[in-house]
């Protein structure tokens, strides 16, 4: 055996080295046994764990130092082999170390810490991973040094006489090296370009992890030929949690020898930044090939392997399972400022392995009952379905706990109930008002999710009188400044929201907002009050006829009277043109006694109460519950009213049976005659006749006898009333073509009922025969007025209905009629036929037909008998029997309006030798060039046996004389007028220019 290599030997090694010798002679197999574990151990084992097994080596230095512990790498490949050096602070080597280094069996290291944590090596057989890149290893502390070299090994052997060649385990012989001086500093001459780049390798995947798994480190620093790397610090990257305890005894029984160890540790560790990720693999505590699904680095004392790769399965790992399990809950919940989302950080999917579904197991348990979700536990926890789930002041009100849908699924993997919320809402049903106000706030801002609107609008809802109703729709929303009227929507039988409960969202599922326009349209307060108000009136006829029903009238009537007060009570909170026409048939108490619909009243003091006598009076004491503006708009009657009839049919033939319209929303049911009016209207224009938006002014059938100077003043100055009586009605689509305006159907009513023998209409100014002059009721009115009444200035303007009475005031057969009034009737009755397109109507219009008639006969104007009349377009039928003159253009119309012939064309009688022919003067024929330029001249001119001045026919003009020759010509050319005109023509042939150009100054009256 040779002397040792190098100084003294503190560590007595040279001991150690004979014992191993000695084993090795005594047993060949003992020598290749431990060549093999040590080749086990530096090519299977720590193949790849130099780095680590170094750094755990300093770890456990400074724990038994009592230090914080710091190791530094240093690689330099510029040296001749290349070297890697571990240097470290803390307990320098000693001599029960030494031979724990060279047992590769045994640690020297306690398993029981002082500090009641476990020792991080355990069996002395990691340095081992030195032999996996070098074969010359050197340890040198500041006690002494320790030299492992496969030179020397081989020399040892060689000096043994043991068999050269045999392969050795180098670390079973140490040899003695010189101290450090300082620091333990541990030298690996690496073996080749392959160990270097192994060394390269596994400095450069250093990373927290390490530090995390060895906490008695604080710092590693790392030189590669010049260039540094230092981790320190790992606290501010981490989020760590610790955890240590003790096993039973019975726990470990089963282990071996080595593993026996009763004080376990578990540390988990949380990058702070999420990004960051992580190794998944359980550390025990130095990496091992168990794999795990935590997004969290595990640092456990499970017993493991020799080789520290996987885990002994047995009663201790299932406990430390456990409380690893619970460890990560806790790491979990102590998260406050930690990652946002900690449910992310619960493993899913399959476990990869079976220590990693056992700690999943015990952690999905502990993390149930873990405050994770803003201070509860998921098993306590109630959760809402959908994005709607994770708004806070949704959770708040709900009760739930606020969580992105995304989480759900875990959270309910750890015992939490997801819930939608329309079942979540039924589930609240109990909830104070205020509680659902908050609620519904609290919803608001979602509602543009149809999930959200969906379940709002099924919500339970509760009322101002204590119910609950299920869904908003059709409820009646009170705002703050509506609560005083909430008593009249409840008289009503609507379903209020409850004050407290009352939040706008809830008319955006349904609910809608209280604005008395808006429950005055609802059909259900329509039909209660119309109810009502059938009550009353219902009530009043029969305390009429039975006295002593009164006051059990009063007593059964009490429910109808508080609906109508309702009602009154919305109408006075509406804007009046909102108020529906039905409120008029609400009764209310009236002067003379019982009720009457308001529609049928007049408020005391007022115009309506001094001049419409067909209105009751409505009791002062209403007044004390209502304002009379309330009442007015409602129905009641300040003055005289307009009512607006949005659409309307003219009616069928006059004759048809009338029937007035009952609907209570029609104003036209209100209007005295309005049938017969449509009647009217469907003589003039045809029936089904489409109108839209008439104006008629209502109650004229209550005037007081003696008011109408006073009611047709008011209408003269009220611009309302005005327009709906002077406006004449327009045809609309289906009317008979040129169908002309009517009257409105105020002055169709007036004239009716105010009218005379001509049914209303009356002259303007004396020139208008037959008709009388305005009556002493149109005192004061304006030319508009009186003509909307029936006024008119000429005989023209008269309605073609009106002509049977107008001709009826002519005086009996024979009466001489100036020639004045005659030409105005005859201009009027033309006007009228031409004024109607329609032949079959135009024959119909003068019902009854008039029996006499002013006729021109010779030179005479009188009544005649209308059956003696012909209609003729010349004047020269006047010759023969009394005639209607007429325009060539209006004769056949005429005929048809009045059924009179017309005059047809009529030669005149052969004269025979007693006719000549004689030539006008050129200064004649020159005046125009219808002028014909010979004419006839008859002793003796008759047309039909009957004798005559002067005629017309094909043959030409025909006279006796010249005098007669002007009727004649004045004849031929249409025109009557100019007779005189060329008389004088004829009398004074060198005047006939100067004459004729009269004719400019005088436009021709054509009958």
């Amino acid at each position: 055996m040779s002397a040792d290599p190098v100084g003294p030997d503190p560590f007595g090694t040279a001991v150690l080295r004979r014992a191993v010798i000695g084993a090795w002679r005594d047993s060949p197999t003992r020598l290749r046994e431990d060549a093999n574990l040590e080749e086990d151990h530096a090519r299977g084992y720590y193949r790849d764990r130099v780095i680590v097994e170094l750094a755990q080596n300093a770890a456990d230095a400074a724990a038994r130092a009592g230090i914080l512990g710091r190791v530094t790498f240093t690689v330099d490949t510029a040296a001749s082999p290349a070297v890697l050096r571990a240097s470290n602070p803390g307990a320098p080597l000693d001599a029960e170390g030494v031979a724990s280094l060279a047992s590769l069996r045994a640690s020297a290291k306690p398993t029981a810490p002082a500090d009641g944590g476990a020792a991080v090596g355990r069996f002395g057989v990691g340095f081992a991973a030195v032999r996996s890149v070098a074969d010359d290893v050197t340890l040198r502390s500041r006690t002494g040094g320790v030299r492992f070299s496969a030179a020397l090994t081989r020399a040892e052997l060689d000096a043994a006489g043991l068999t050269a060649g045999t392969r050795a385990a180098v670390l079973r012989l140490p040899f003695p090296d010189r101290p450090s001086g300082g620091d333990t500093v541990v030298e690996l001459v690496l073996r080749d370009a392959d160990a270097v780049s192994a060394v390269r390798a596994q400095l450069a995947a250093v990373d927290d992890a390490l530090l995390l798994a060895l906490p008695a480190l604080e710092r590693v620093s790392i030189d590669v030929d010049g260039v540094e790397r230092v981790l320190d610090g790992v606290d501010e990257r981490w989020v760590v949690h610790r955890t240590a305890g003790r096993l039973d005894p019975a726990d470990v029984a089963g282990l071996p020898a080595e593993q026996r160890t009763l004080a376990w540790s578990v540390t988990w560790a949380l990058p702070r930044d999420v990004r960051d990720g992580i190794g998944r693999v359980l550390h025990a505590p130095t990496p091992t090939d168990v794999p795990l699904t935590f997004p969290a680095l595990l640092v456990a004392g499970f017993p493991v392997d020799p080789g520290r790769r996987r885990v002994l399965p047995g009663a201790a790992t299932d406990r430390i399972a456990e409380a690893a399990g619970r460890a990560y809950a806790e790491l979990l919940a102590g998260l406050v400022d930690g990652p946002a989302d900690v449910l992310t950080l619960v493993p899913d999917g399959l476990p990869a392995s079976d220590l990693d579904a056992a700690i999943r197991a015990a952690a999905t348990e502990a993390l149930a009952a873990a405050p994770l979700l803003g201070g509860v536990a998921p098993r306590d926890a109630v959760l809402l379905a959908g994005s709607v789930g994770e708004d806070d002041a949704v959770a708040d009100a709900l009760g739930t706990v606020p969580l992105a849908p995304r989480h759900h699924a875990v959270a309910r993997r750890l015992g939490a109930t997801v819930v939608p919320l329309a079942d979540l809402l039924d589930d609240l049903a109990g909830l104070p008002p205020a509680r659902w106000y908050a609620v519904y706030a609290a919803l608001a801002g979602h509602l543009a999710d149809p999930a959200v609107r969906e379940a709002l609008a099924g919500a339970p809802v509760p009322l101002a009188d204590g119910r609950l109703a299920r869904g908003a729709r059709g409820l009646v929303l009170p705002s703050a400044a509506s609560r005083e009227a909430l008593h009249a929507v409840g008289a009503l039988g609507l379903r209020v929201v409850h004050p407290d409960a009352a939040h706008p969202a809830l008319a955006r599922v349904g609910a809608v907002p209280f604005d008395p326009a808006t429950v005055l349209r609802d059909p259900a307060v329509r039909g209660a009050a119309l109810d009502a108000a059938a009550d009353l009136l219902d009530a009043d006829a029969e305390a009429e006829t039975d006295a002593d029903a009164d006051g059990a009238a009063d007593a059964g009537t009490a429910p109808a009277r508080a609906v109508v007060d309702a009602v009154l009570d919305l109408v006075a909170g509406a804007p009046a043109s909102a108020v529906p026409f039905w409120t008029g048939e609400l009764p209310v108490p009236v002067v003379a006694g019982g009720v009457a619909p308001l529609r049928e009243t007049a408020l005391p003091g007022t115009w309506a109460a001094e001049h419409l006598d067909g209105l009751d009076v409505v009791a002062a004491d209403v007044l004390d519950h209502h304002a009379p503006d309330t009442l007015s708009v409602a129905g009641a009657h300040a003055t005289l009213d307009v009512y607006r009839i949005p659409e309307v049919l003219t009616a069928g033939d006059a004759a048809d049976p009338v029937s007035e319209d009952d609907d209570p929303d029609s104003p036209a049911a209100w209007l005295a005659s309005w049938q017969d009016y449509l009647a009217h209207l469907g003589h003039r224009w045809g029936a089904d006749v489409l109108l839209a938006d008439l104006e008629a002014i209502a109650d004229l059938d209550a005037v007081a006898d003696g008011s109408w100077p006073q009611a047709l003043s008011l209408v003269a100055r009220e611009p309302a009333l005005r327009r709906a009586l002077v406006t004449p009605i327009l045809p609309g689509p289906g009317a008979r073509r040129g169908a002309a305006p009517a009257p409105s159907y105020a002055a169709w009513w007036l004239r009716r009922a105010l009218g005379g023998r001509t049914g209303g209409a009356f002259a303007l100014h004396h020139g208008v025969p037959l008709l009388p002059a305005p009556p002493a009721w149109a005192a004061g009115l304006d030319g508009e007025m009186l003509r909307a009444l029936g006024g008119v200035a000429s005989l023209a303007e008269l309605d073609p209905a009106d002509w049977s009475a107008v001709l009826d005031a002519l005086g009996p057969v024979g009466t001489r009629v100036p020639v004045r009034d005659a030409l105005a009737v005859w201009q009027g009755l033309a006007t009228a036929a031409l004024g109607i397109d329609d032949p079959a109507e135009r024959a119909t219009v003068l019902d009854p037909l008039p029996d006499r008639l002013p006729a021109l006969h010779a030179d005479v104007t009188a009544v005649v008998d209308a059956d003696a009349v012909v209609v003729a377009t010349g004047s020269r039928w006047a010759q023969r029997c009394p005639v209607l003159p007429a325009a060539a253009g209006a004769a056949a119309a005429l005929g048809e309006l009045l059924d009179l012939p017309v005059a047809a064309e009529q030669p005149v009688d052969d004269g025979g030798d007693d006719v000549t022919v004689r030539t006008l003067d050129p200064r004649i024929t020159g005046l125009d060039d219808r002028v014909p330029t010979a004419w006839h001249h008859h002793g003796d001119l008759r047309v039909q046996g009957h004798p005559v001045r002067y005629w017309v026919d094909a043959a030409g003009v025909h006279a006796v004389d010249q005098d007669a020759l002007a009727d004649a010509l004045a004849d031929h050319l249409g025109a009557p007028h100019l007779t005189a005109l060329l008389r004088a023509a004829l009398h004074a042939p060198d005047r006939a220019q100067e004459l004729w150009a009269t004719v400019a100054w005088s436009a021709p009256r054509v009958p």
